[in-house]
Order: structure tokens, then sequence, then C-alpha cells
């Protein structure tokens, strides 16, 4: 395992990845379960008008769906929602050994969307006057210098917007092995490498940077990472099946994640390495990522003037916490996340004005393949996930 789990961390890829309000319609969809092998679709008409074709954007997301499973991905998993019509799909099984279909409502890894949330948690704390966004983390957190040794200050910002320089952890030449590892140890692992130049605050994707913001918050807020997630971000939803990895309860009907370890199958369904991670280490569902992203968009989790800030630096792929990718239809951007850990993927995108919007998860076919931030298969689900979006003018 620690060789799979290593390979993991070494590969991890330095990415370039990459604000009115919701729609009332999308606030009142309904999350039904769909059966394995089957779809849900509901195609808006006029009463005793002729029954319209499905919107093109079903069969984009049809054929990524039907690749992958060819491919030998165990479960693909999608909900879409948008003026034109709503459509979902889960195909394949929820693991392996129980062959048990899988549904639109099971729980799986989202990964890198963790910072999202983070994201928010941070940007409630500058909401309330405790710390500002062009501070330095070393004003609220003095640690920081002794863990880290930075070459200088960095701002809370550039935290947020992957521009601090500060080094990968997952780059760390040694063998990390398969277990739970505190904030401050990711920080030391980034420590013994490289920091960017910083003559100017260039984009540089690090998961790194947000060990750094939850030891800020954990300080702040008297708590772990976890639960001022839930408090922030998952409560007031009032989502049932988005929680950290390695807390208690676990989740309940979990997707199962396979790789391959020197040609032998590997399940890595809820590896340690995960739990309490502020960068990947979020479990939740298709349905409820969207309505995470719809709410965040909407204004519900923080103010208009926050959700304005989260959206910048404008013309930039990485907002703070938020992936950008354009929109054809309105000229504007779709906002939201993509997140990868070994075994699986999940992407959430939402367009500026609310009302169109999609979230997917993939069990990817097991492979003893490298993987990143922006790997071809990431890429390839978030051209996907534009495309239909685009359809849906």
């Amino acid at each position: 395992m620690q060789a799979v789990v290593r390979g993991f961390i070494a590969s991890r890829l330095i990415a370039v990845a990459a604000a009115a309000g919701l729609v009332a319609s999308l606030g009142s969809c309904t999350n039904a379960t769909a059966p394995s092998g089957q779809e849900s679709a509901a195609v808006h008409s006029t009463p005793g008008a002729t029954a319209r074709p499905a919107p093109a954007f079903v069969a984009v997301l049809k054929k990524y769906s039907e690749d992958l499973r060819a491919g030998g991905a165990t479960a693909v998993v999608i909900q879409m929602k948008s003026r034109v019509g709503e459509w979902s799909s889960a195909e394949g099984v929820r693991s392996l050994e129980g062959n048990e279909p899988v549904r639109l409502t099971d729980q799986t890894h989202i990964g890198d969307i963790t910072m999202t949330m983070v994201a928010v948690s941070v940007m409630k704390l500058v909401e309330e006057g405790r710390i500002k966004l062009d501070d330095p983390i070393q004003k609220y957190l003095p640690d920081f210098e002794t863990i880290i040794k930075p070459p200088g200050p960095v701002s809370i910002r550039n935290l947020l917007s992957h521009r601090s320089g500060m080094p990968h952890y997952w780059d760390y030449p040694a063998d990390l092995g398969n277990r739970r590892f505190t904030h401050e140890e990711r920080l030391g692992f980034a420590a013994a490498l490289r920091w960017r130049p910083r003559q100017f605050p260039a984009y540089r994707y690090s998961n790194t940077n947000y060990s750094a913001l939850a030891l800020l918050v954990e300080k702040l807020r008297g708590k772990d990472i976890g639960t001022v997630i839930a408090t922030d971000n998952v409560k007031p939803l009032g989502l049932k099946d988005t929680l950290m990895s390695g807390g208690t309860p676990g989740p309940q009907r979990m997707i199962h994640g396979y790789t391959k370890e020197k040609g032998e199958l590997s399940e890595g369904t809820l590896a340690p390495f995960h739990a309490g991670s502020p960068d990947t280490g979020m479990i939740s569902t298709v349905p409820e990522l969207n309505t995470y992203f719809a709410a965040l968009q909407k204004g519900t989790l923080l103010t208009r003037q926050s959700v304005e800030e989260v959206h910048h630096p404008k013309y930039e792929e990485f907002g703070l916490g938020v992936v950008r990718r354009y929109d054809e239809c309105s000229n504007n951007a779709y906002f939201g996340h993509i997140g990868v850990v070994r075994g699986y993927a999940a992407l959430a995108l939402i367009s500026a004005d609310g009302s169109r919007q999609v979230a997917m998860t993939v069990a990817r076919a097991p492979s003893e393949e490298l993987i990143g931030f922006d790997d071809p298969q990431s890429i390839e689900m978030s051209e996907a996930a534009v495309e239909a979006l685009n359809l849906a003018c």
C-alpha cells in the first residue's frame, strides 16, 4: 500500500486549473435516486404541447458516462440542472465485492473540492473582521514561520488562490506511507522543498496552502477543521451526506474506489491519508454538491461581497478556493472545483447566474497510472462538463 500511496503523492501535478444570484427553480429541484443502469430526465414543456426531444447536453453526458464505463470505470454518477431540462444518471456498482448497483445519492470522495469549503470558512472569518485577506498569515499564526520557514510574508489571499509560491507537499521525495497526518506534518514535508521565486505572485497549485489555512481556522475557531467546515458549510444547508473523512459516524453508502499495485487490484476507499485533510478530506454526493455550489453562488453561505471576492482575480483560472471555466453562453464564467484522489474524481460547476449547473463523480478504472489535479482524465471530465453546460443556454 505504501508503494501505491507513494506513487500517488509523488505524482500530484502542479496545475493550472481552469455572480449573480441563483434562479429559484434550482433550489426547488428534487434529488431523486436513480437506479444503476437507468437515468432520470425532466424536460420543461408547455402542457398539451408535443413532447420535445431531450436537450442536446444529454447526449454529451451520456457518451461521457458510456465511454468511461467501457474503459473500466466502476461507477459514474452525473446530475445536471438547467432551464432547458434536468438529467441525472447513475451507472455501475458501489463495490466490486458486492456488485450492488450505484445510486445517485451514494457518497464518494470529492478530493480537492474540500478546498472550496475551507475557503468559505476563511471568508466567514473575514466577514467577522477577525482577519484580513491581504494580511500575512504570520500575523495570526506566528508558528507558521517556525514550521515552514517562508522567504517572506505570505498573505491569506495568496494562500487561498495558490499564489503563495509554497511548495506542494505531494512532491516530498520520501515515502510518506498511508496514515493520517497533521496539518503541521504536511507543512513540514513542504518545508524540505524549494519555494517558487517571489518576484511575482504567480499561480502554482499547491495543496500545502490549505494546510496553512486549516491551522489558521483551527486556531481562531478553537475547533478542528472538519467541525468548522460542518458548521460553516454543511449544517446551514441541511446536507446529510457531506462529511469529513475519518470522522464519526462515517459514510453509510460509500462508492468504493480501486487502483492497481503491481498488477493486483487494491481498494483505498477510506485511505487514512485523506482523513481530516483540508485539501482532500471531504466526502459528499452528486446532488449535495449541486446543492452546495448553488447555495454558494446564490449568496446563502457568504455575503454577495464575499462571493465576488471569491471569484477574483477575474481573468485567472483559479479564484479564492474555486476554479473558473469559460461560459460561451453568457461570455462570463462557470465556478466550482475539480477533485481528484487515487481511484476517484469529482467535479461541480455552476454558471454565474445560477441557471445551469452540473456535478459528477467517477470511481475510475483501476490503474497504476499516476494521477493529479490536472491529469488527462480530469481535463476530459472538465471538458465534458463545460460542453454540456454550453449546450444548455
